[in-house]
C-alpha cells in the first residue's frame, strides 16, 4: 500500500470522525489510468493570451434582431463556477442561439478590484472590492454571468484565469454581484422575476444572494422565480487538496472560494465557517502549510467576526428549485469527482421541495448536459409558483420529462395572469410536438383553484372556445406527458383578452348606442352608433387570436359601417368602438 492510499485511508476516517460525512479528497487520482485520460482530455490550454476567447455571440449579425424577442415569461442568468468564466456555458449558449434564443451579453465583474488578495472590504457604502462593468444591456432571454474579468473589464473565456483571482474570489463577494446583475437584467427585460442557473460555486453564489435578505432589491424582494443548481457544493467540497490542481487547471489553494468551500479543513476537520457558521479564526481555518490569502468569510475588512453559515440561513420557500447532480462512473465514492452526491443535493441540507436530475459527467463537463438543463429549468408544477404572464403575449413552454423525485409523472406548466375589468378570454397553444398527445389546457380561479375550463386536445394547434371571465386572477396550465426527446420541441401559447370597460360603457350609454345587426352573421353585418351628440372615435374589429382585421376612423351623430364578412371565417369576433375615455366593447359571431 503506497503512501497516498494510507492517507487517504487515515484523512477519510478522520474526517467522517470530525464531521460525519464521507470525504472528498482525491488522493491518488493521477496514479489512475482511466483518470489519467479523463484529465488529459479536460485539462485547459496553456496560460496564452493568444488563445483567450470569450462567449460572444457565434453570428453577430443576427443577435441584434434575436434580441428584439423575449421568448419565456422570465430571463435566465448563467453563473459559472470555479476557475471558469461565461465560456463555461459555450455549448448551451450554441444550442439556444440556433434555437432562436435572443442573447443578452455578459454580465462583467471583477472581485478584486483593490488587487490585494490579503484584503477584503464589500460594504454597501464602499464596493470597494468590486468592479462592475455593466451597461446598457439588451432585452433578451439569457445573459452569462462574468467573474473572469481584469481590473479594466476585458472579459476572457476558459483559456485564462486573471492574476486577481476575480474568479476564485469569495462567495460573498459574488452574492453582491448577483444582486447587481439581477438589477441589470430586470431593468432591461421589464420583468418582475429571473431564473438563476449556477453550476458547482455558481449555484453558492446565487444562495448567497437568495439567503442574504439585506442584499435583496430595493422593495425588498429577491425576484427569484427559479434556480437551478448543477454540481454546486451545497455541503461543501474537500476535493481541492492536492488532487483538484490535476483535475481542474488554475485553482489557486489559497484563494478565497477554495477557502469557502470547505466542508471541512485538513488540519483542525472543523466544519467549514463560510458553509456552517463559525469564528473567522485562522487556527480554526488553517488549510494546508501556507495558509488561505485572508481569513474574512464576510468580507467587510475586519477578521474575526463570528459568521452564521451559508447553511444555518432560512431558505425562502416562494420559488422553485431544481438540481443537477451526477454520479460519474469514475468517481468510486459516489459524484463528479469533485462534489459528492450528498453534498450536491439541495435536499440534504433543506427540507425544500426540489427536483434532482441525475447524470454522468465529470464536474467540468455538467454544463454541457444541454438536455438535463433545460429539463431542469421547466416551468412550475405548483400554483402557488406559477410564472406570471401578460396577455396578449406571445411565449415558449417546454413539456419534459420529470425527475424520480417529481411530485407528478406528468409535466404541469402553470402560469398565472391577471385582468382588471371583465373580458373575453381564449387560448392558443401552437408547434405542440405530436408525441406529446393528449395536450391539456386549463384555466382555474385565484384562490379557489376552481376549473374554468379544462380540455385535453390531440392536434398540433390548438384554439380554445372564446369565453367570458370577470376581473381577477386566473391561472392557466398545459400538461402532458414528456419524454427524453420533447425537451427539444418548444410549444408557444398566448392568452387572447379582449377587454370590457364597464365603467366608460355606464358612462357611453347618454352618449352613445352601438347595435350589430345581424349577430350572428354569415355575411354581411351592419355596426350603428346612434349618438345624441356629435361623436368622434375609431371602430376596430379582432378575430378571437387578437388579430385586427378591421379598423376604421367614425364621425358624426348616426353612423352606419357595413362590413363584409364573406372572406373572414367562422369564430368569434370583438367589435370596439374607442373615443376618448369612452370604450364599447361587443361580441359578434360570424357562423352558428
Amino acid at each position: 500500500m503506497n503512501i497516498k492510499t494510507t492517507l487517504f485511508i487515515l484523512f477519510s476516517f478522520l474526517t467522517i470522525s470530525a464531521f460525519g460525512q464521507n470525504p472528498k479528497f482525491l488522493f491518488g487520482a493521477s496514479e489512475n489510468p482511466s483518470i489519467k485520460l479523463h484529465v488529459e482530455a479536460v485539462t485547459k490550454k496553456s496560460l496564452d493570451t493568444a488563445d483567450i476567447f470569450s462567449a460572444i455571440p457565434i453570428f453577430p449579425e443576427s443577435i441584434q434582431e434575436r434580441n428584439s424577442l423575449q421568448h419565456f415569461p422570465y430571463p435566465i442568468i448563467f453563473i459559472h463556477g470555479l476557475v471558469g468564466s461565461a465560456d463555461s456555458w459555450i455549448d448551451f449558449y450554441d444550442y439556444a442561439l440556433n434555437q432562436g434564443w435572443s442573447y443578452g451579453g455578459q454580465l462583467r465583474f471583477n472581485l478584486n478590484a483593490d488587487d490585494d488578495l490579503s484584503y477584503s472590504n464589500i460594504t454597501l457604502a464602499s464596493l470597494s472590492d468590486i468592479n462592475d462593468f455593466n451597461n446598457n444591456i439588451s432585452a433578451a432571454d439569457f445573459y452569462l454571468v462574468n467573474f473572469n474579468c481584469s481590473l479594466t473589464g476585458t472579459s476572457y473565456g476558459s483559456n485564462y484565469n486573471t492574476p486577481t483571482q476575480s474568479n476564485q474570489a469569495a462567495i460573498t463577494k459574488q452574492g453582491v454581484a448577483i444582486r447587481q446583475a439581477i438589477s441589470y437584467v430586470l431593468s432591461a427585460t421589464g420583468k418582475d422575476k429571473v431564473v438563476l442557473f449556477g453550476h458547482s460555486m455558481g449555484g453558492l453564489a446565487a444562495r448567497q444572494y437568495l439567503q442574504t435578505p439585506s442584499l435583496w432589491q430595493p422593495d425588498n424582494k429577491h425576484h427569484i422565480a427559479k434556480l437551478v443548481t448543477s454540481g454546486t457544493p451545497h455541503g461543501g467540497s474537500n476535493a481541492s487538496f492536492p488532487g483538484i490542481s490535476n483535475l481542474i487547471a488554475g485553482v489557486k489553494e489559497g484563494s478565497d472560494a477554495v477557502r469557502d468551500l470547505r466542508r471541512s479543513y485538513f488540519y483542525s476537520f472543523k466544519p467549514g465557517v463560510f458553509l456552517y457558521g463559525g469564528k473567522e479564526d485562522p487556527a480554526i481555518m488553517n488549510d494546508l502549510l501556507l495558509g488561505f490569502n485572508n481569513y474574512d468569510v464576510n468580507c467587510n475588512g475586519i477578521t474575526g467576526n463570528q459568521n452564521t453559515g451559508l447553511n444555518q440561513k432560512a431558505l425562502s420557500s416562494d420559488l422553485d428549485f431544481s438540481c443537477i447532480i451526477s454520479d460519474y462512473f469514475l468517481d468510486p465514492l459516489g459524484g463528479d469527482l469533485v462534489v459528492g452526491l450528498t453534498e450536491a443535493q439541495l435536499k440534504s441540507y433543506y427540507a425544500a421541495s426540489c427536483e434532482t436530475f441525475s447524470i454522468n459527467a465529470f464536474h467540468t463537463s455538467m454544463p454541457k448536459d444541454t438536455k438535463a438543463n433545460f429539463e431542469a429549468f421547466d416551468e412550475p408544477d405548483s400554483y402557488d409558483l406559477s410564472y406570471f404572464i401578460d396577455k396578449n403575449t406571445d411565449y415558449n413552454g417546454f413539456i419534459t420529462l420529470q425527475a424520480p423525485d417529481a411530485d407528478y409523472d406528468i409535466d404541469y406548466d402553470d402560469f398565472v395572469f391577471k385582468t382588471t375589468q371583465p373580458g373575453f378570454v381564449s387560448v392558443i397553444v401552437d408547434n405542440i410536438d405530436n408525441s406529446l398527445f393528449p395536450f391539456g389546457v386549463s384555466i382555474l380561479d385565484h384562490p379557489n383553484k376552481n376549473y374554468i375550463f379544462d380540455q385535453v386536445y390531440q392536434n398540433v394547434q390548438i384554439q380554445t372556445n372564446t369565453f367570458q371571465l370577470p376581473s381577477g386572477t386566473y391561472y392557466l396550465e398545459f400538461y402532458a406527458n414528456g419524454s427524453s426527446t420533447t425537451w427539444q420541441y418548444p410549444y408557444s401559447f398566448k392568452v387572447v383578452w379582449n377587454a370590457m370597460n364597464p365603467t366608460s360603457t355606464i358612462e357611453a350609454e347618454s352618449k352613445v348606442k352601438i347595435n350589430i345587426s345581424p349577430n350572428p352573421t354569415f355575411d354581411q353585418v351592419t355596426i350603428s352608433l346612434d349618438n345624441e351628440d356629435y361623436v368622434k372615435g375609431t371602430i376596430k374589429i379582432q378575430n378571437e387570436f387578437g388579430q385586427e382585421i378591421y379598423n376604421q376612423p367614425v364621425e358624426g351623430v348616426q353612423i352606419r359601417h357595413y362590413i363584409d364578412f364573406n372572406k373572414h371565417p367562422n369564430g368569434v369576433y370583438f367589435v370596439t368602438f374607442t373615443m376618448r375615455d369612452v370604450v364599447l366593447t361587443m361580441k359578434l359571431i360570424r357562423g352558428i
